[in-house]
């Protein structure tokens, strides 16, 4: 429950500070309201207008702090930033309100300037109800201002201007700055950094897909400051996103090497699409058109190829010249507009997915202007019939700084002017350019399967998918995991547009052959909706067939089971026979995919191999991935921007959880998983983010948090592990724990969930070192005694053996008195690890491929391997 509408340090903030003089302001209440709520889309942007800022007074860091609880009577929001703060007489010109002295300033301290309106600040009238500027300047005071927007809607009604609305100036001291700054949330913090200096850290470079090239970036001098507190916060404030602002400041200011922006004390970066790249452009040279043409108003529709060469479309069009320059770096000129550079991606995968409130938009144009993504709520920037396929695999990241004399106040949106409907143009040339690309690669998908189907194989081979596909759409589908069936509204006017369209050309029954994640386990699925045969690239069997030159032919092999299926189903057999014929399969296909991918050596090699391969750091990510599912963990990767790189479920027997209805087969725990690759020895704790690691454990209800690093430096990162619970393993430990499971067979998880409960990287290697130890006197069943009772029982048994009849020889005749069938099935799992084409495991049955010898030997190489390996990575 509320008390007061003022917390004790909004009403503080008020009263520090001795009166030296007086701002004038005139406002409208009615100019406030509009303004605020009107031209800003959302709280985040409101707020970040504060943070923007920084950049134009020359900061090299900004730091923003929200309230953990945005509901507190206390709570506010606080950005501090080291540019060149404001005296009296800057005071006074940051309150001539629809004044500003940047706007006839296109560059300061060697960066382009980003504010021309003079009204910024009052975005933060919809966040609270108080703005308090404390500044202190070059001559080395500390002043304050604080505008009550309380006052002007008090005393002006909704057409009254406020005139002679007086702002005090007053000077504060260091002591009573202390005094009220430590009332703020992370108060302590943010006076700590006025008393460093406000340091900005050493942040690598990060690449810039905008491609301006370099600023001449001129830091003025140090011991200059300004802190903007919002308090006594309005329904609007309290309802800001902590996680949109995030991503709002990683995609839409300015900053890297020349500015650094941290969040609540997590220094934010770049949001980066890792997924793979099927062809990339860079906006110069590389674009293959040297005009753009601007349709004349109500002249020719959306859907008009801008490359009709007709008379009637020459005159209904205007000719832009575009022309390509490579230095000082790639870009482009247009009359009009000026230099546009940036880079043009068509990734393998569809990109659009996931929910863009939380993570931003991300394929489609990107405008940056001055250093600001401006257009993130509207990635298609006005355009549209955009054609999906490559639409959601398109993205374009473009700098064009000549459009910021179309920027409305908000710069959000822009006027409509000819520099805008000609810039339209540009970009849509350039996806037009990419989609024709897209289209022609015969890469990116077997384009009219069901006619080359057709044509090969006769009328008759597609029937029984005509058939069974209405079936389903009709009743419902025998074997569900077979067809995606998302997307259908209306399955009765579906089932009528198929039987349609098949009727007419039964060629219509089969579309592309594609790659794409169907966020299932299946290989291979029938997409109803546009007919699609869908490849599950995250599949292991696809996995380990990805590359170029051997995706056809998995799409024709997975094209081939899928409408075997459909032939079975049509044929009359059973479904619940079919569907242990497609698990057999399916098994088939993953033993054979662990197979030929990786030995738990392999893996372990691996760590040692990509913990400094900092340019690649995805490689190191994958490695970790593998290494925890073989040390026996449910793991379900993620690696997206603002996401771990996955989480890892134990699920020991018996559990030790009750399910609930929300989660019915809950795991033992769960671990959160991060791996950060360095180009030294040791990460430090900027690198390692983990202040967004711990967000991370607790946004996926996970009860650790795991870090992979080739090491770890002392001191700082050592202490905010320990108070953020975070387990900090260097990449050799996590390796050596892989070789355990093949030496003594696999490690209890209930016995792994001990090492998540420590935070100091020595202790974890002690603990690996003791672990061993423990290993070595709890295995009732040696390797030697193994490969003896294999050895014996090779000749009697030629199949398969079970485990309990070599848990009976080795307690009868090798004298392993306490050996079951356990022991053994985990110490063949081990092995399974190392020598995946040597011993594998059926549920109770051990698979051997070679003699007892022959397995000894295969074991002491791979291991002697890793030794070496292990040693060259020290």
């Amino acid at each position: 429950m509320f008390v007061s509408s003022q917390s004790k340090s909004a009403v503080r903030l008020d009263q520090v500070g001795k009166k030296t003089d007086e701002i004038s302001v005139e406002i409208s209440t009615r100019f406030l309201e509009h303004f605020s709520e009107q031209l800003y889309s959302s709280p985040q942007k409101a707020f970040e207008e504060l943070i923007s800022n920084g950049w134009d007074a020359g900061a090299s860091n900004v730091d923003v702090r929200v309230s953990s609880d945005l509901y507190s009577p206390a709570a506010t929001l606080s950005v501090l930033d080291n540019g060149v703060s404001m005296n009296e007489g800057g005071l006074k010109a940051l309150w001539h309100i629809a004044f500003s002295a940047k706007e006839t300033q296109s560059v300061a301290y060697g960066r382009p300037v980003i504010g021309k309106f003079g009204i910024g600040k009052l975005a933060t009238y919809v966040l609270a109800n108080k703005l308090t500027y404390f500044c202190k300047a070059s001559d080395g005071k500390i002043r304050r201002v604080t505008m009550d927007y309380g006052q002007v809607q008090n005393e002006g009604s909704e057409d009254k201007l406020v005139s002679q609305l007086g702002l005090d100036i007053f000077e504060v001291t260091e002591t009573e700055l202390r005094a009220v700054v430590s009332e703020i949330s992370d108060g302590e913090e943010i006076l700590k950094l006025i008393e460093d200096g406000i340091p900005a850290p050493e942040l690598e470079e990060d690449d810039d897909e905008f491609g301006a090239g370099e600023t001449s970036f001129d830091r003025p001098p140090s011991g200059t400051w300004t802190l903007a507190i919002l308090s006594d916060l309005k329904p609007s404030g309290r309802e800001l996103k902590i996680g949109i602002l995030r991503r709002m400041l990683s995609t839409a200011l300015p900053f890297g090497s020349e500015m650094a922006i941290s969040l609540n004390g997590e220094f934010l970066r770049s949001s980066k699409m890792d997924s793979p790249v099927l062809r990339e452009w860079v906006i110069g040279p590389d674009l293959e058109f040297s005009e753009v043409r601007l349709v004349k108003k109500n002249a020719a529709t959306d859907d008009e190829d801008e490359n009709n060469d007709s008379e009637a479309h020459e005159d209904a069009t205007e000719v832009i010249p575009v022309t390509f320059h490579s230095s000082p770096e790639p870009h482009a000129i247009i009359d009009g507009i000026g230099k546009i550079t940036g880079t043009v991606r068509l990734f393998e995968d569809k990109i659009s997915t996931g929910k863009s409130e939380t993570r931003g938009a991300s394929n489609g144009f990107h405008v940056n202007v001055l250093g600001r993504v401006v257009n993130q709520s509207d990635p298609s920037f006005g355009e549209e019939n955009l054609s999906h396929a490559a639409w959601a695999r398109f993205r374009m990241a473009v700098r064009a700084d000549g459009l910021n004399t179309s920027l409305i106040t908000n710069r959000e949106q822009f006027k409509e002017t000819r520099q805008i409907a000609i810039f339209r143009a540009f970009l849509r040339r350039t996806f037009n350019l990419v989609r024709t690309k897209y289209d022609s690669d015969p890469d990116a998908g077997l384009s009219d399967g069901g006619d080359l189907l057709v044509k090969a194989l006769g009328v008759i081979s597609l029937n029984p998918l005509r058939s069974i596909v209405s079936d389903t759409l009709a009743n419902s589908a025998a074997i569900p995991e077979m067809f995606d069936e998302r997307d259908l509204t209306d399955r009765t006017a579906a089932n009528e547009r198929w039987r349609s369209q098949t009727a007419e050309d039964i060629s219509n029954a089969l579309g592309e052959v594609r790659y794409e994640a169907t966020g299932d386990d299946e290989f291979v699925k029938f997409r109803i909706s546009d007919s699609a045969v869908v490849v599950n690239n995250k599949h292991p069997f696809v996995l380990e067939h990805s590359k170029k030159a051997e995706k056809e032919l998995i799409r024709t092999f997975a094209m081939v089971n899928l409408l075997t299926d459909v032939y079975a189903l049509e044929q009359g057999v059973d479904a619940d026979v079919l569907k242990g014929v497609r698990d057999y399969r399916d098994k088939l296909l993953r033993y054979r995919a662990r197979q030929t991918r990786r030995s738990g050596h392999h893996i372990a090699s691996l760590l040692l191999a990509t913990q400094n391969d900092h340019k690649n750091h995805k490689r190191l990510e994958a490695v970790v991935t593998d290494a925890l599912s073989y040390l026996g963990f449910d793991v379900t990767p993620l690696g997206k921007p603002g996401e771990p790189e996955g989480y890892a479920d134990a699920f020991p027997y018996p559990t030790r959880v009750a399910p609930t209805a929300n989660n019915p087969n809950p795991p033992a725990y769960r671990v959160t998983y991060d791996a950060k690759s360095a180009k030294g020895e040791a990460s430090k704790t900027g690198n390692l983010s983990l202040d967004g690691v711990n967000e991370h454990k607790e946004r996926y209800n996970a009860q650790y948090a795991l870090v992979v690093a080739p090491g770890f430096q002392d001191g700082a990162v050592i202490t905010r592990c320990g108070q953020l619970q975070i387990t900090p393993i260097v990449a050799k430990d996590l390796g050596r724990l892989l070789e355990f499971t093949a030496k003594y067979g696999a490690i209890p998880l209930t016995k792994l969930e001990e090492l998540f409960k420590l935070y100091d990287p020595s202790m974890v290697s002690d603990w690996v070192d003791h672990l061993e130890d423990s290993l070595q006197s709890d295995n009732r069943l040696t390797l030697d005694t193994f490969l003896e009772s294999i050895q014996r029982l090779r000749k009697e048994v030629p199949d398969a053996l079970s485990a309990s009849l070599i848990a009976h020889i080795c307690r009868r005749e090798l004298g392993a008195k306490e050996v079951q069938d356990r022991d053994v099935v985990s110490l063949a799992k081990g092995l399974a690890v190392i020598v995946p084409d040597l011993v594998g495991t059926d549920e109770d049955k051990v698979i051997i491929n070679a003699s007892a010898d022959r397995v000894a030997e295969a074991v002491n190489v791979q291991l002697e391997s890793l030794s070496k390996a292990a040693d060259a990575g020290k």
